[in-house]
């Protein structure tokens, strides 16, 4: 598969590509990963400031606090998609879950195709209404306000003690019999290769979406 990702608030793609090389290198090296750069350059998140230099350039998608730059990310990764697609898989982490949720939940709201056929998201922040995003409202979509509105194979996997994310939220709103959680014992983290048997779990989750996406195809 080719997986289309997107990395977190504050980081970068280089970042991101290390995070999941240990989930990556056990998942095997018949998948290809397009890591791709947020648009607006920001501070760097400081939960990696002792892994991090001071010296490197940190992205974000868009800023949570402007609204109109949440809509243009929206916006800009379906042109990315259109232009340098097609891609198999979606592939974030934190704010990059973030919208890459929010994407697919507006698509499925207006029965569009979706361009992916699974998704893995890290420590998603939610998942939020873009029409009401339009008129300058934040509302999160819940699984009792829109159900289980993303429909294609999903992974969700976060730390217990992840104060910064609402990722049981946005499980709840794909549907059921194709998604699968896994929470961890850590933080805002993506488990790697100090945590090995934390790794195995998410590869085994990953297989089975992927595997859950395959059967679609037949």
């Amino acid at each position: 598969m080719r997986f289309l990702c997107l990395h977190g608030l504050g980081t970068n793609s280089q970042i991101f590509e290390t995070q999941t090389a240990a989930i990556r290198y056990d998942l095997g090296d018949k998948h290809i990963y397009d890591f791709v750069e947020g648009t607006i350059p920001c501070k760097m998140a400081p939960e990696f400031e002792s892994v991090a230099s001071a010296t490197d350039r940190f992205f974000c998608y868009a800023d949570f606090d402007d609204l109109p730059s949440c809509l243009a990310a929206l916006d800009q990764l379906d042109t990315y998609v259109q232009e340098e697609g097609p891609f198999d898989g979606l592939m974030a982490f934190s704010q990059g879950a973030t919208i890459a949720a929010t994407y697919l939940a507006n698509k499925s709201r207006y029965n569009e195709p979706s361009p992916f056929k699974c998704a893995v998201l890290f420590s998603a922040g939610g998942v939020f209404d873009v029409e009401l995003l339009k008129k300058g409202v934040v509302s999160p979509l819940t699984a009792e306000t829109a159900g289980e509105i993303i429909r294609i194979p999903t992974a969700h996997i976060w730390g217990v003690n992840d104060s910064m994310v609402e990722s049981g939220t946005v499980s709840a709103v794909c549907e059921a019999g194709k998604r699968e959680v896994y929470v961890h014992d850590g933080g805002h983290e993506i488990p790697a290769v100090r945590s090995p048997v934390q790794v195995k779990a998410c590869v085994r989750v990953l297989r089975r979406v992927i595997s859950i996406a395959a059967s679609e195809e037949k």
